[in-house]
């Protein structure tokens, strides 16, 4: 089964089934497509939800969930909805501030995977009204929570774009614990960056809690516009077949890591 984790719905007409096409050209079964938009996040989410009911063989919903604005009775309601995960992004303080404990405490109740942006926004003419601040955007954070809850799944989007290092040992120590490769860091960086900052086997001495080779805690993840998905698939496949992954590891980042995260193993 393959998964594209990261896909952010869009108001544009015939959206979903232009994706949904593109996204089985390229040979996934499923998307996890998500609410976080620049329009109302409320408008963001229904649309999720109606393409959720419309294709439930291939969309998993995420909904946006605005950190600070709604209370973890709000996270039972999405789930009672058929909402499988959460998407955060821009939080009104860090992300493990306590404040939010409530909030994934409910997610890690009712099994529903996290997906967090982490590392530098994206700037938008709103990011003054907004008090956008990168620094709660750390993947440290994602540590804190992950210790904290430590059964609620966790996806740090861009491996914490410019924090790879300390994505990545967060990522090490932390068997609940995932990130994607979404954004620019594939065109950036070399494979061998990637063969260093995910460098720990299922041998190492120094390795995942439960002996995972780094690339089993990375899932595919497109987070582009429908007509850029194949050039990120095309990166992931460069990289992943630069360092020498096996067929194995590669189905495991593809999909098989996000189909266990979701309970949708074969």
């Amino acid at each position: 089964m393959r998964i594209d984790a990261h896909v952010h719905i869009s108001p544009e007409e015939g959206f979903v089934e232009r994706l949904l096409e593109e996204e089985r050209r390229l040979g996934f079964d499923k998307v996890c497509l998500n609410g976080a938009v620049w329009f109302d996040w409320q408008d963001g989410n229904a649309a999720v939800k109606a393409a959720m009911e419309k294709y439930p063989e291939a969309v998993i919903g995420f909904a946006y969930f605005p950190l600070g604005e709604l209370g973890a009775d709000k996270v039972r309601e999405l789930a009672d909805q058929g909402f499988r995960g959460l998407k955060f992004i821009r939080p009104p303080a860090r992300y493990d501030d306590h404040q939010f404990y409530p909030v994934y405490s409910v997610a890690e109740q009712l099994q529903l995977v996290c997906l967090f942006h982490t590392g530098i926004v994206a700037r938008t003419p709103e990011d003054g009204e907004r008090d956008v601040n990168n620094e709660r955007h750390r993947p440290i954070c994602l540590d804190t929570i992950a210790r904290a809850f430590p059964h609620l799944n966790i996806i740090g989007a861009h491996l914490g774009n410019p924090w790879y290092e300390e994505a990545a040992m967060s990522c090490r120590w932390n068997p609940n614990l995932y990130f994607d490769l979404s954004g620019s860091s594939l065109k950036r960086h070399q494979p061998e960056f990637f063969k260093s900052a995910l460098w720990w086997t299922e041998t190492t001495l120094y390795r995942d809690p439960e002996g995972r080779h780094a690339w089993r805690k990375i899932v595919f993840g497109s987070d582009v516009s429908i007509e850029f998905i194949e050039d990120v698939v095309q990166d992931y496949q460069r990289t992943m077949d630069a360092i020498g992954l096996s067929p194995e590891l590669q189905q495991a980042v593809f999909g098989g890591t996000m189909a266990s995260l979701l309970g949708l193993e074969k």
